[in-house]
């Protein structure tokens, strides 16, 4: 059994920028039926347009991609888009690609958060979930995102239209409820430096 150690605000977990040596992986995540079944668009096992992808993305300063790294094992995805440095909002988004590690995925939230709100200082974050990813759901409401509306038959994957939860939380309302979290603290890599703060 996968254990998380979180005493002390210590973990096992760290989030290491997308590079290019991770494209196989993540082509490899991104086609694994856990995960291409609760997300927008589905991708063909091509590497080429992963790179091409990849060249897109990073050049991009609205967004930023984190490989999710739990005991030096790269585990999932993690990502940052529709950035707004004016207005200090986000969207955001992550998958677990390695179905042995999914009981990590419930912890991963906190640690986000709090680089989220206490390292970059930004004021929302806005997220969307199928509404049938019942289990995502369910741990957005537990660390205190709240639901905004609901985009009704918003996606279309084979022939079928989906729903899609639009939820938020807000700085004041992680700063507020949830201090027990706080202590949770991971290195999340930035353009051109760490940040363990």
């Amino acid at each position: 059994m996968i254990l998380l150690k979180m005493i002390g605000g210590e973990s096992f977990l760290e989030f290491t920028l997308l590079s290019e040596e991770y494209l196989d992986l993540i082509m490899k995540w991104r086609t694994s039926e856990h995960v291409t079944k609760f997300m927008y668009t589905d991708i063909e096992p091509d590497l080429n347009k992963q790179k091409k992808w990849f060249e897109k993305i990073n050049k991009d300063n609205t967004q930023l991609n984190w490989v999710i790294v739990y005991k030096d094992n790269p585990i999932g995805l993690i990502s940052l888009n529709n950035i707004d440095y004016i207005h200090e909002k986000a969207s955001s988004g992550f998958y677990i690609g390695e179905l042995e590690y999914s009981i990590v995925s419930s912890r991963i939230l906190p640690y986000f958060l709090n680089f989220y709100f206490f390292e970059m200082k930004f004021n929302k974050l806005v997220i969307e979930v199928l509404s049938i990813n019942e289990s995502m759901l369910k741990m957005d409401y537990h660390y205190g995102f709240r639901k905004v509306g609901t985009l009704t038959q918003h996606i279309k994957k084979d022939g079928i239209y989906y729903d899609v939860e639009v939820l938020e939380i807000l700085k004041d309302t992680w700063m507020n409820n949830y201090q027990k979290y706080h202590k949770l603290k991971a290195p999340f890599e930035s353009r051109g430096k760490n940040s363990n703060e």
